[in-house]
C-alpha cells in the first residue's frame, strides 16, 4: 500500500491527474470582431501539437553512425473542431479572417504581420483553473474544411474542421509566462560572418597593375609630339 499512497501523492502534488476534456483555446482575430471569446468556447476538440529536433547522422567518424541535433521543427499546423451555431457565426469568423488574408475580389494578399495573431490553449484543472499552457506563434487559418449533411444525422450537431498555421510555439505557466531554457548569451555574438567594412577598398595587386597601366598610357600619349608621331609612321609604319 506504501507504493499506492506515494503513486496517488505524486498525481496530487501536482495538481492530480490531466483530463483530456478540460481545456481552453483562446482565439484572437486580427480585426475587432467582437466574437473571439465566443468562438474560443466554441472548440470542442484541439491537438496540441508537440516539437521535434531534427537531426542528421555524423558520418566523420569510425565505426558506427550516429545521430546529431541539426535543427527544430514544429508540426505544419493545429487542427481543431468548432460547433457550429444555426447561423453558422462561427465560420464566418473564420472565413472573414481568411477573406481578410487574400481578398476574394482581387486575390491581393495582405502584408504578413497584419493577418497574424497567437493561440493560445490551456489544460484545465478541477475547478477550471490554468494549469498548464502552450501559446502558438504567429498563426492565422489555413484551411476550413467541409461540412457533411446527412438525413440520417438527426441528433448530431454541426461542426467545422478547421486548420491554423503557426511558425513555432512555447510552453507557458498559468499566467502566460514562457517556460523555457534559453541562451543566456544570445544577441552578444553574430550569427553570421561580419565583412569588415573600411572606407577605402582593398588594394590588391591586380588593382595596382591596372592603375600603372593606366598611368603609363596617359603619360606616353600626353609626351608624344604629332609631328614626330606622323614622321615615324610613315617612315617605319604601325607599331
Amino acid at each position: 500500500m506504501a507504493a499506492l499512497d506515494q503513486f496517488i501523492s505524486s498525481f496530487n502534488k501536482y495538481g492530480g491527474p490531466a483530463q483530456l476534456n478540460r481545456f481552453e483555446v483562446v482565439i484572437q482575430s486580427p480585426f475587432s470582431s467582437g466574437d473571439d471569446r465566443h468562438v474560443s468556447f466554441r472548440v470542442e476538440g484541439v491537438t496540441m501539437p508537440g516539437k521535434n529536433i531534427r537531426t542528421t547522422t555524423n558520418e566523420n567518424i569510425y565505426g558506427p553512425t550516429h545521430e546529431m541535433a541539426q535543427g527544430l521543427t514544429y508540426a505544419e499546423e493545429v487542427n481543431m473542431t468548432i460547433l457550429l451555431s444555426a447561423t453558422h457565426r462561427e465560420k464566418h469568423y473564420i472565413h472573414l479572417w481568411m477573406d481578410y488574408i487574400v481578398k476574394p475580389n482581387t486575390y491581393d494578399l495582405e502584408y504578413y504581420k497584419e493577418y497574424i495573431q497567437p493561440i493560445f490553449i490551456y489544460q484545465l484543472g478541477k475547478n477550471g483553473e490554468k494549469t498548464s499552457g502552450l501559446k502558438l506563434n504567429e498563426c492565422f487559418p489555413k484551411t476550413l474544411g467541409p461540412i457533411q449533411y446527412s438525413q440520417n444525422s438527426v441528433n448530431e450537431l454541426a461542426k467545422q474542421e478547421v486548420s491554423f498555421s503557426f511558425k513555432d510555439l512555447e510552453f507557458v505557466d498559468t499566467a502566460g509566462d514562457t517556460i523555457s531554457f534559453r541562451d543566456s548569451d544570445a544577441g552578444k555574438f553574430p550569427r553570421q560572418m561580419q565583412i569588415p567594412q573600411s572606407p577605402i577598398p582593398y588594394d590588391d595587386a591586380v588593382m595596382r597593375i591596372a592603375r600603372n597601366k593606366v598611368r603609363e598610357a596617359t603619360t606616353r600619349i600626353t609626351t608624344i609630339d604629332p609631328i614626330q608621331a606622323a614622321t615615324s609612321f610613315l617612315r617605319n609604319g604601325p607599331r
